[in-house]
């Protein structure tokens, strides 16, 4: 039962989001078959068990489908699941933000001046020489 209501939740979000001309589950006198696409839309009994005739939009044969296995069906089911997953990730994906520092701005350096104003004074007595600012 809880496979019935998942697949029918299922294929009503495949319709809905617009993929409607792609095959999906239907179940049909106790077993899932992949209709919906162009070559299937409608179908048609057929005397063997887990056979349905396909017919096209203009009632045409197209050819038998063989009911699906639990396990396709299953693996159908995880295909959906993790292509809605990889959508949701890709609806919320945030661009990445560029983290932009303040420059830095050279400090002003104000010079030093020596308390003689600039001037070197120099003494000299023989052959030594004394220099001040």
């Amino acid at each position: 039962m809880k496979r019935v209501i998942m697949l029918a939740a299922l294929a009503a979000a495949v319709n809905l989001s617009g993929c409607a001309t792609s095959a999906s589950p239907v179940f049909i006198d106790g077993s899932y078959y992949m209709m919906g696409d162009a070559d299937c839309a409608r179908y048609r009994l057929h005397n063997t068990d887990k056979h349905i005739m396909c017919l096209n939009s203009k009632e045409q044969a197209t050819g038998y489908r063989t009911a699906m296995t639990d396990q396709q069906l299953y693996m159908y089911q995880q295909n959906q699941m993790q292509q809605q997953l990889a959508a949701q990730q890709l609806a919320t994906r945030q661009p990445m933000q560029v983290i932009q520092y303040p420059t830095m701005q050279t400090p002003q350096v104000t010079p030093i001046t020596p308390p003689g104003g600039g001037q070197v004074r120099c003494i000299s007595t023989g052959i030594y020489t004394n220099c001040r600012y």
